[in-house]
């Protein structure tokens, strides 16, 4: 019996000191920061040179098999190929993507090799379906933009989207030892914090990790430039919940500040999800 005992305080000891790390963590930003596989990392680094060409970008696509194929998937993706025009060559694809969406199907890649957890447990469980909902909320924000007649903002919304739940991503990385303590209020506690702070460290532009940073807080609607991309991620995680029939049961479009700076609203809230349930499925399966 005090065998026991002694074993589950060990246990909650190590689960309190989970916790305190990650605390510290977040209140220091000093957060080990896991870099991309060398494949990814420098077709990203390509991407953002202003010198770089499209067959520059299909040259070293060419080394990453993964990444072709998907690629290829979301030319072909009713979300980005309008027209339906069926595209089997990588260096056509990559033209007709462009270089915002080419570095957006590399980071999701990417990611996805950085933050793994163990074969057949419930943190991969858990890890795969958070991956799916940041795809999702992807399409949802690329589509929002463009409703919104915000045609400049589709790729950074498409990348905040994809990243937004990079936090959560290193939470179920490091708590192998610790799944019991995987709960959603640790979730949602944490998650948004290292989120952008690893947004941040990882160099991606500041409209990004501050719309990341604030994606709880749906009741503020901001003034600065960067809220124009914040309003657009709370109400795509907003759709991908409502869309998966996850949405607080006490939720109100009406009263939301984002929902009515881009007219989403109880009325048409469900119209919204129903016309774009084609090009979102598209690109879940392209990116899941």
């Amino acid at each position: 019996m005090m065998q026991e005992q002694a074993a589950e305080q060990r246990l909650q000891e190590r689960e309190l000191s989970f916790l305190q790390d990650l605390t510290h963590k977040l209140a220091t930003r000093e957060i080990d920061l896991p870099p991309f596989p060398d494949i990814y990392a420098r077709i990203i680094k390509t991407i953002h040179d202003p010198d770089v060409s499209l067959q520059d970008v299909s040259r070293i696509v060419v080394a990453a098999p993964d990444l072709c194929v998907r690629i290829l998937l979301l030319a072909n993706s009713a979300l980005l190929n309008r027209s339906g025009m069926k595209i089997t060559d990588l260096n056509v694809a990559v033209a007709r993507l462009g270089l915002s969406a080419v570095n957006s199907a590399t980071v999701t890649l990417a990611t996805k090799d950085v933050f793994q957890a163990p074969k057949g447990s419930s943190l991969e469980y858990l890890l795969n379906k958070t991956r799916t909902e940041s795809v999702k909320v992807a399409a949802y924000s690329y589509l929002l933009a463009i409703r919104a007649g915000l045609l400049s903002e589709k790729h950074n919304a498409m990348l905040a989207g994809l990243l937004h739940n990079i936090g959560t991503y290193y939470i179920l990385s490091k708590a192998v030892d610790f799944p019991d303590m995987v709960s959603k209020e640790v979730l949602n506690q944490w998650g948004p914090g290292i989120s952008q702070v690893l947004v941040e460290n990882w160099g991606f532009p500041e409209n990004i990790s501050s719309a990341i940073e604030k994606q709880q807080d749906i009741e503020s609607a901001g003034e600065e430039e960067a809220s124009v991309l914040h309003d657009i991620l709370i109400c795509a995680i907003l759709l991908a919940r409502e869309s998966n029939n996850e949405a607080d049961d006490d939720i109100d479009y009406d009263q939301i500040p984002a929902c009515q700076a881009l007219q989403i609203n109880t009325e048409n809230v469900l119209q919204i999800i129903e016309d774009c349930r084609e090009e979102v499925s598209s690109f879940v399966s392209a990116l899941k």
